[in-house]
């Protein structure tokens, strides 16, 4: 009895060994098969957006803004709209989640520039960043290109510019060592974002190749134009 036991004690363990080796191969397998499908499926979730966002701005570009419908856009992209609604929520929602998704506030950028640039220095180095992350993508600066030069949508962003102006206050006042309520940081903050969404306007004026160089000349001379009577402004008394 002793000697039975002792067979099937031995045999035992190898084929659970066995089976279990077995199970977590099988597992592993499954998992793998699961993770390629879940891959597979954000590909293609991320292939049809990208053809929603490509249809939209052809379309925007060719009919305009205002005249393209979703009913259109899903069409061209050759979707329903109910998938165009799996993705976005309007047209607004299309034509700036992108932008929106690359954005960074200015306010912690400028306050993390060295201490020894100037006010207009560092603004500058971090809207030449900025600028050029926000462009790098050609399609983001064609959803630039189409806020701005519709009547409705350039209002709105003009709305989201005055958002970013308030928050740059603090980061201005920080630089220039003064109280977030002292006049001339207000008046310093409007002088700069203004300056900078006129040149954006003036870079986009000039057609439609838009060339990112361009635009980072143009806020060269902008920012020219500002040190002459913003370091003024911002001089201690008696300097």
């Amino acid at each position: 009895m002793s000697n039975t036991y002792c067979v099937t004690y031995g045999m035992q363990g190898p084929t659970d060994n066995h089976v279990s080796d077995g199970t977590t191969r099988h597992t592993c397998s499954v998992k793998k098969v699961i993770d390629a499908a879940e891959s597979l499926r954000e590909r293609k979730k991320a292939r049809t957006r990208e053809a929603i966002i490509d249809a939209a701005l052809e379309l925007f570009e060719q009919k305009g803004y205002d005249a393209t419908t979703v009913e259109d856009i899903a069409a061209a992209a050759e979707v329903s709209p109910r998938t165009f609604f799996r993705y976005f929520d309007s047209k607004l929602d299309l034509i700036m989640v992108r932008s929106d998704t690359k954005h960074t506030l200015i306010g912690p950028l400028l306050l993390a520039r060295p201490p020894e640039e100037g006010l207009l220095g560092a603004m500058r180095e971090v809207m030449r960043c900025e600028l050029a992350a926000q462009l790098d993508d050609p399609r983001v600066k064609r959803e630039f290109q189409v806020m701005l030069t519709t009547p409705s949508l350039h209002n709105l962003a003009r709305e989201h510019f005055y958002e970013e102006e308030a928050e740059m206050v603090p980061a201005i006042a920080a630089r220039l060592g003064v109280a977030p309520d002292t006049p001339v940081v207000h008046v310093v903050t409007a002088m700069i974002t203004s300056a900078i969404w006129a040149t954006v306007n003036r870079w986009l004026a000039e057609g439609p190749e838009l060339a990112v160089d361009r635009l980072d000349q143009m806020m060269d001379e902008t920012f020219a134009v500002l040190a002459h009577g913003v370091d003024r402004a911002v001089a201690p008394p008696g300097d």
